[in-house]
């Protein structure tokens, strides 16, 4: 075990920026996310970064489970030599992008360090890969064809990963307005120009067809308005009727005194 501890200090002490896989007990998804984009990134000729691996809740130097060896045995890629490794503060704040296979293994990290914040995503949501199933499930216990669905799901959501920016830790919907933003700012000065007076105009139509809008409204509610026939009231009806019967009883009185 002392040896075992020399050699785990002595891989993480490494200058390079590095992705950090995440699961719980580190001995099936993150070690398949490791050896499959270590070779990804070996056929690039990408040589600037490196990949390590944790588990949220492991005991430190356990092998990776005997399905998981298989499946990466068949495709030329050897973790024999892997060793669990216990998730650190220190791995959180070293680490240029942190990626997890659920939502309890991001919300771990996040909880562990503030360091986490900003660089810490799902794996397959990172990569824009079936949003709405974005979690890969532990294959822990299941049977080989179970193993085989989630080696398929991360080889896919690694070959994505490969040809993404890996300096700029972010989902592609950050990355896409990062270089737009970039663009903008290395375009002439003219071209910008244009494009806030177009802006402007554009605000000018929208604000005049408000106003118009507005007009068009204020006439409808005059016209009717006058087109409304008045109503008279019960007191004005029942003064016009008082009327005729006063004039009768003022003949009669002039009738009698005659």
């Amino acid at each position: 075990m002392p040896r075992f501890r020399f050699l785990v200090k002595r891989t993480f002490r490494g200058r390079k920026p590095y992705i950090l896989f995440l699961c719980t007990g580190n001995t099936c998804r993150s070690p398949m996310a490791y050896g499959v984009m270590k070779r990804l990134l070996a056929e690039a000729g990408i040589n600037d970064f490196e990949v390590r691996t944790a588990g949220v809740m492991t005991i430190p130097g356990l092998l990776p489970t005997q399905e998981c060896r298989q499946i990466l045995f068949k495709e030329g890629i050897d973790i024999s030599l892997h060793r669990s490794c216990k998730l650190t503060p220190d791995l959180l704040k070293r680490a240029n992008l942190i990626l997890g296979m659920t939502s309890f293994h991001v919300q771990m990290a996040l909880r562990m360090s503030e360091e986490a914040r900003g660089k810490t995503f799902l794996l397959k949501e990172y990569v824009g890969l079936d949003v709405k199933n974005s979690q890969i499930q532990d294959p822990m216990g299941c049977t080989l064809e179970v193993y085989k669905k989630v080696y398929r799901e991360i080889c896919r959501a690694c070959r994505r990963l490969v040809k993404m920016d890996l300096m700029t830790p972010g989902p592609p919907a950050a990355q896409a307005k990062r270089k737009a933003a970039a663009a903008r700012r290395a375009a002439k000065p003219d071209q910008r120009a244009k494009e806030k007076k177009a802006a402007k105009a554009k605000k000018a139509l929208a604000a005049g067809k408000g106003a118009e809008v507005k007009k068009t409204t204020a006439k409808k509610k005059t016209t009717a308005k006058k087109a409304a026939p008045r109503k008279t009231t019960s007191r004005k009806k029942s003064a016009s009727a008082k009327k005729p019967a006063s004039r009768k009883s003022a003949a009669r009185r002039e009738e009698k005194k005659k």
